[in-house]
């Protein structure tokens, strides 16, 4: 399957992504091999080193399961407890989880998601992260795809008990997905 390595740039320069989101952009645009998505094992996480505790690895079955496989740092202390190995669905809002696995599975497919994720400081001010999620190429024995997410946000910001997986379970806010997958007529 050929995917569209112009559109995936435009999403990003379009509309620039914040300093860690627009950092691990470039670095997985910087995978791609011609018209085929970037492939897990291309990815070296020391490259982006600093950026790891801001990011999670997901295993999807596209319109089956969303598993954890690997959480950052940061985003366990937000959520309060390790994510990883963890059923993202079951940890959704159940009125949720209809929507989270399309849009996983879109994104699993060939898509860019990016979205805004809200929750609250210590004061109890709103705040607003940005999230960032990439597919890899690759397809495992069960049908599996990884999806590579980004969230912007510190956790000194936060307070768990205020956010905590009963918040962070939540759907992204104003989510905006990118297609990349290239049609037969206008891959020839």
């Amino acid at each position: 399957m050929s995917f569209d390595f112009n559109a995936a740039q435009r999403c990003f320069s379009d509309c620039r992504a914040g300093e860690g989101g627009g950092r691990l952009a470039h670095y997985w645009l910087s995978l791609w091999r011609g018209d085929r998505l970037p492939m897990r094992a291309d990815f070296k996480p020391r490259e982006i080193a600093d950026l790891l505790p801001s990011v999670c690895i997901f295993d999807v079955v596209p319109d089956v399961s969303v598993r954890c496989r690997l959480v950052g740092s940061i985003i366990v202390q937000g959520a309060g407890q390790d994510l990883t190995g963890m059923d993202w669905l079951a940890m959704t809002p159940p009125e949720s989880r209809t929507e989270r696995l399309s849009r996983f599975s879109r994104v699993a497919h060939g898509a860019i998601g990016r979205g805004l994720r809200s929750a609250k400081r210590v004061s109890g001010e709103g705040e607003v992260a940005e999230e960032i999620m990439l597919p890899f190429g690759d397809v495992g024995e069960n049908g599996a795809r990884q999806v590579l997410t980004y969230l912007g946000w510190r956790p000194s910001l936060y307070d768990p008990t205020i956010t905590g997986v009963e918040n962070a379970g939540g759907l992204l806010l104003e989510f905006r997905l990118t297609q990349l997958q290239m049609s037969a007529a206008s891959a020839a």
